[in-house]
Order: structure tokens, then sequence, then C-alpha cells
């Protein structure tokens, strides 16, 4: 699936993008032929790169503090036509197992603008991302919430936790995806793609994805010294698949710069493929990786407030998808054959954004912004899913075709064959969601097929919670 270049489509479809970051989410929804006619961001570096790589669209404005701002700058530029989507997913941190997860956390709080935006605009179909720890905050108060919420607004929705490694990005990224619609159309999300190999997590389901080295394919081995500066390739020619989808400028990329590793050199020296921190020899460790490593068993904290093990710097392994990139990656993540950190320009391409994405801001501006963003080629995948589903639906929706009243239709929250005790708390409550909504549920075994304008489209994946709607 090639990136082609972002153009102005006119387009009778009208989509909005919240929290719109960098722009990786506008710009697969623009490869669709989906430009959002607005994208809403409170970050002014963010902004400046929206408006330098997909559209002059973006606004800076406080999400949280003025949703109606958002509303009336939409109307204006809608010309009174029906929006087909609202797109987005508020800043996670408050969320995140990289940290505590408070669902008190006012950063949570922008979740409700989200709402009050979807209320007004009243989209034909809305999608939501965050990060998995949202399923299990608050002891599932925050995904039901959200649920309860988006029923009420009249919307038939689905709840799944995706890996977007399985729909061709070259990283194990686990992601939150609620997706609705107020058409009375049943539907599930798109099915994996690829196939990938990662460090905890695995797929057999698809073409083979793209491996670290293979993404990484045709960039310089030596970074450059500045951050603006421009690289060369290293071949004249790409060297994968994945490398020529992404080479959209010439002579060479900018942002190929690494942070600063001398203190580190020796530690990375040792690091094997696969292997962190903690596989190297006490003396080699950092101050804040002891505290942390002992900190489990020393100061009794209740285990869902750590966010896991720590890690350390850890080198990727070349022929797996890569870890999740955040915007701490250019720091943690060393290269799988070079003895320094990965490049910014580097953890774009695992990102999935094309060499000619060119990020504006200082180098942690650029760091967060290619962190918090979601793969354009994932995005590119929803959009064009989305269109199949809403076009294969068609007149039938609301005439000679069934339809479904508002309330969950589904949901999927993980691969695993046991569920953590939170996680098991969180499919209760989703279960009672479902029930109440007059499905019954089973869970289904048939792999998907392809879509149908008769009954559910593109039905449930093996092992999903699959709906009957009862008569």
């Amino acid at each position: 699936m090639a990136l082609r270049g972002i153009e102005d489509p006119m387009s009778e479809f009208q989509v909005v993008s919240l929290f719109a970051g960098a722009g990786g989410l506008s710009r697969g929804f623009s490869d669709a032929g989906l430009r959002p006619l607005l994208a809403a961001e409170i970050d002014g570096d963010a902004v400046a790169t929206y408006r330098a790589n997909v559209s002059n669209h973006a606004i800076q404005v406080d999400i949280a503090q003025e949703p109606d701002r958002v509303v009336r700058e939409v109307e204006r530029r809608s010309g009174g036509r029906d929006l087909l989507a609202v797109v987005g997913g508020p800043p996670c941190q408050g969320f995140s197992t990289a940290g505590a997860r408070d669902h008190a956390d006012p950063r949570n709080q922008l979740v409700f603008s989200y709402l009050r935006i979807v209320e007004r605009l009243q989209p034909s179909w809305f999608l939501f991302e965050n990060v998995e720890g949202m399923l299990t905050s608050g002891g599932g108060d925050a995904v039901v919430g959200l649920a309860e919420s988006f029923a009420r607004l009249g919307y038939a929705f689905r709840v799944e936790k995706v890996n977007f490694a399985g729909l061709g990005v070259p990283q194990a990224r686990k992601r939150i995806i609620i997706v609705g619609n107020r058409r009375g159309i049943d539907f599930a999300l798109p099915e994996a793609s690829h196939a990938f190999e990662g460090k905890k997590h695995r797929s057999t389901l698809g073409v083979p994805s793209t491996t670290v080295s293979a993404a990484l394919a045709g960039l310089p081995a030596t970074p450059a010294s500045s951050l603006r500066d421009s690289v060369r390739y290293e071949t004249e020619t790409p060297v994968t698949s994945y490398d020529a989808m992404l080479r959209t400028c010439s002579p060479g990329p900018r942002h190929h710069t690494c942070s600063a590793f001398s203190n580190d050199a020796e530690r990375i020296s040792l690091l094997k493929p696969g292997q962190s921190m903690r596989d190297l020899p006490e003396e080699f460790w950092h101050d804040s990786f002891r505290r942390r490593a002992f900190r489990r068993v020393a100061d009794g904290m209740p285990t869902e407030k750590r966010g896991g093990a720590p890690a350390g710097i850890r080198r990727l392994q070349g022929d797996h998808a890569s870890l999740t990139i955040t915007s701490l990656s250019s720091r943690e993540f060393i290269h799988p054959e070079h003895n320094r950190p990965l490049t910014l320009r580097e953890c774009a391409r695992l990102q999935s954004f094309p060499d000619g994405h060119d990020f504006q801001g200082n180098f942690q501006a650029v760091a967060t912004q290619i962190g918090n963003a979601f793969p354009p080629i994932a995005a590119r995948a929803f959009a064009e899913w989305l269109q199949v589903v809403d076009g294969a639906a068609g007149a039938s929706v609301g005439s000679n075709g069934s339809t479904v009243g508002p309330g969950l239709l589904g949901y999927h929250l993980t691969e695993a064959k046991a569920m953590s005790p939170a996680l098991q708390e969180t499919d209760r409550r989703l279960r009672q969601l479902v029930r109440a909504a007059g499905r019954s549920t089973h869970v289904s075994r048939v792999p998907r097929t392809a879509p149908s304008t008769q009954g559910t489209l593109f039905p449930e994946p093996t092992l999903c919670l699959a709906l009957t709607t009862k008569s």
C-alpha cells in the first residue's frame, strides 16, 4: 500500500480531526481521500508541523477550554453539509501504562470535551483512540463511562484493542479503538492484514509485516549533526519496499539526528539485540534504573501504580517488529546494528511517517510529536475501511435493510488466553452493557470474510465477542 502525495480532494465527505498532533491520523485519512476540513490541536509546534505537511486547515486551540470554538469553526467551514466523521484521541498520559493510571487525572477531562463536540456536531461516524491502559483505569470506569456516553448520544459502536502491527505498521503498538455510527449500521473493525513477530506479541495472520531492519533500510548509519540538516540516502535506489514507500524527498530526509549518548557508549556496546539494561551487570545500571528496579519490593507501592518493570535503554531486534514508539524512544531505543540510539527520523519511519514529513520544533518537541502520533498507515487502513462500510450499507440503511439501535455492539479486549483481575472486571461491565443494549453474546470462531451488504459488515474475527440482536 503506497502512501501517495497529499492532494486537495473535493470529497463529499467531511471529517474533523481533534487532538490532531503532527497530523498522523489526518495524513492517513487524506491519503484515502478524506482530508479533514478542520484539525484542532493545542501545541504550537504540532500545529506548525500539520500545516507544513497536511494542510493549513489546522487551528491552535485548547479543546478543553474552548470546545464551542471548535464547533463554530466546523459549522462555518462545512457549509451546512453533514459530517462523515469526527476522529482523534485525547492526550493519553492519564491512562498510560508508562505511569500511574489515575482516572481522576485532569488530563483525562479532555475525553469529555471530545464527547461534547461529537454531541454538538452529530457526525455519522466517530473514531476514538487511546492507550490500552484506558481499559482498566478506575476499575473500568473510564471505558464503561465512555461507552455509556456514546450510547446516550445515539451511536452503535464497538470497543477493541488493536495492534497496529497487524495493519502493516512495523511496530507492536496496542491501542484502544472505539468506533461508532448513528446510521444503524452493524459492522466489525478492519481485520489484521499482516503477520508480525514482536518481543511479547506476535501474529501469524496475513502477509509478513515489515521488520525493524527493513523499515530503517536506506537511511545512513551516521546521523546528522544538526536537527535541520538533510542526509543522503545510503543507496540511490530503495533497499526494501518499505524504504521505497517512505522515500518522498531527495536527496534525503531531515531529522536523522540522535540524542547525546557518550555517557552510555560502553553500556550500548554491551547490549545484544533484544536486551535491555536489566540484562547488563549491575555496575552498568543507571542510578535511576537501580532505584526503580528495587522499588517494587522496597516501598510497598501497589503494582497497578508502577507502570511495569523498568527496562532502561534497550536494543531493538532487527528481525522483529519494533517496540512501541514513545516520546522517549529516541533516548531509550538502541539501533539493532549500530551502537547509538535511534534517530528521530528512524522513530518516524517506525511510526510510518514518510521521510518528507517535516517536523517543526526542537529535538524534544519533535520526539513528542512522533511518539504521540497515530501511525499514518494504520490511519489510512481505517479511512479506507470506513468508506467501504459506509458505502456498502448505502441506501439499505433505514429502508429495506435491517438496522441496529444505539449501544455497544461488541468488544475485543485481549488476544491472551487469560485476563488479569482488572481486565476481568472491565469485561464483566462491558458484557452488561451489551446485554442492556438488547443483544445476546457468544464467542465467534468464524474468520472474517469480505464486505457484504447483508447482515453484519466485516463479520467478527476469531475469538472476538460477537453479537446476536434479540428478536
